[in-house]
């Protein structure tokens, strides 16, 4: 059975001793911080803020914070491999399964409309990082709008600032569904404002589902049902037309002016940077809907650090990861495909049975081709099937050992870039050089000087016998 909310994915996380509940009173403008970090860096727990100074909601952070917790999300078990849940996303996602449409649930046991809604009354105020301009509300907050041409939804993750009690900052990169949403809004029905809710705390798989990169139709609420095996139960909202889940902590409903822009950050970026003060949208609140005591779900943005990982990284990256491999699947010879988390989603590596000339050359365009996620790798890195796309270690020795800088680097430059790309100064962030690395073996180099590559040393035979027999040596490894 899938979760029906967040708690009940929390109560399994602490069960599974994945999840920690910090009692002591914590100062959101700082320990929130400085605790999340650290948890990161050590791969540690999701942890619950129980007592916020200054507040009396619930902080929760860190939910999809490693693999097993995304594992867990998924209702795998815990101990399975980054590639098994990488193939059993793309089995669900073959599938999406419609929502199923409610009357009301948990999300609206309080319903706050007009001057009753107040941001600073069910936000703690945490500042994320140190440099961060305000508090951002939207970290891990997921905004929903509508497609007015084809009627379909789409659910996203944007940041979001606070600015008054009633309103927030909202960027919308270009390549998102939200912006692409405002600028046909903006085309239908100039001068008004467009509706957008914002979904908080909802049950795990809606979250992984809008962290990645679907095609509409369907919308991620259908995905969403994929992942969790059975239908999303969603309710209308109060004050317009957009459907959300029932089960979430908190909603937010308002509306926003395609042309309305205000300053927005600097703020932390997943990149490990900060990203600096840039011109957003403007999101207007008309109403709030919550449960009784809601629990607010944020996320601290940052560079994987230690032995950790970033849980916006395996929300987003990894939806990204699992966008490209359902493509490239369906391409002959291609066996794996990662894009690291410690990469900021810029790196592609992908394995392949080599079957023809010019193979490696085929997958790099037709990764950097695709409308979804072409503009937002940076570099792919073609190795031979028998190298771990997973193992940065067997991925730096194929690039040490079988690349030649004259023959197997691609550069193709002047493309659509990243703006948080800080390898680009400010005035050049609109564009970036695609860069192609062909760490295969040049077979095909040795076949036309009548020779063959030196093979393999590995011996996978004998190390299968040893394993086999490993109690007979006396050997803890």
């Amino acid at each position: 059975m899938a979760y029906k909310d967040l708690r009940e994915f929390i109560a399994l996380l602490e069960k599974e001793g994945l999840l920690a509940r910090v009692k002591a009173e914590v100062d959101p403008e700082w320990e929130i911080n400085g605790v999340t970090k650290n948890l990161q860096e050590a791969a540690g727990p999701a942890v619950l803020f129980e007592n916020v100074k200054g507040h009396n909601v619930s902080i929760v952070c860190g939910i999809i914070g490693t693999p097993k917790h995304l594992a867990l999300a998924l209702e795998m078990d815990a101990s399975v491999s980054e590639k098994e849940i990488t193939e059993e996303w793309i089995r669900r996602t073959e599938h999406p399964i419609p929502p199923k449409l409610v009357k009301t649930g948990p999300c609206k046991e309080k319903i706050l409309v007009g001057g009753k809604a107040d941001l600073n009354a069910i936000f703690p105020p945490v500042k994320w990082h140190k440099e961060d301009r305000a508090p951002f509300i939207g970290t891990l907050g997921l905004q929903v709008t509508r497609d007015p041409e084809t009627g379909v939804q789409n659910t996203g993750i944007y940041r979001m600032m606070v600015r008054t009690k009633n309103e927030t900052s909202l960027l919308m990169c270009p390549h998102t569904h939200g912006l692409q949403h405002l600028q046909r809004w903006q085309r239908s029905y100039p001068g008004k404002p467009m509706p957008v809710a914002v979904v908080f705390g909802p049950e795990p798989c809606y979250l992984l589902a809008a962290g990645a990169r679907f095609r509409h139709p369907p919308a991620e609420d259908a995905y969403a049902g994929a992942l969790r095996q059975e239908p999303l139960e969603l309710v209308k909202c109060e004050t317009c037309d957009l459907e959300v889940p029932a089960t979430s902590e908190i909603i937010l409903e308002g509306e926003v002016y395609p042309e309305e822009l205000e300053p927005d950050g600097p703020f932390g970026e997943y990149t490990g940077f900060q990203g600096g003060a840039q011109h957003a949208n403007v999101f207007h609140l008309k109403a709030i809907t919550h449960r009784n005591n809601p629990i607010f779900q944020g996320t601290r943005e940052g560079a994987p650090k230690g032995r950790g990982w970033v849980e916006s990284g395996l929300l987003w990256i990894k939806g990204e990861e699992y966008l490209l491999y359902k493509a490239l699947k369906k391409v002959d010879g291609v066996v794996d495909v990662s894009v690291p988390i410690w990469s900021s989603g810029f790196h592609a590596i992908v394995s392949i049975r080599t079957l023809r000339r010019g193979q490696p050359l085929e997958i790099m365009q037709k990764i950097w081709s695709d409308p979804e996620f072409g503009s937002l790798i940076k570099h792919v890195i073609v190795v031979d099937e028998g190298v771990d796309v997973r193992n940065p270690k067997e991925v730096e020795w194929a690039i040490a050992n079988l690349v030649q800088g004259d023959r197997d680097i691609l550069v193709i430059p002047r493309c659509l870039g990243e703006s948080l790309d800080v390898s680009q100064s400010y005035s050049k962030r609109d564009w970036l050089a695609h860069t192609g690395i062909d760490a295969t073996m040049p077979i095909y180099e040795y076949e036309a000087e009548g020779t063959e590559p030196p093979p393999l040393c590995d011996d996978p035979d004998i190390k299968a016998k040893v394993v086999a027999q490993w109690q007979k040596y006396g050997i803890n490894i």
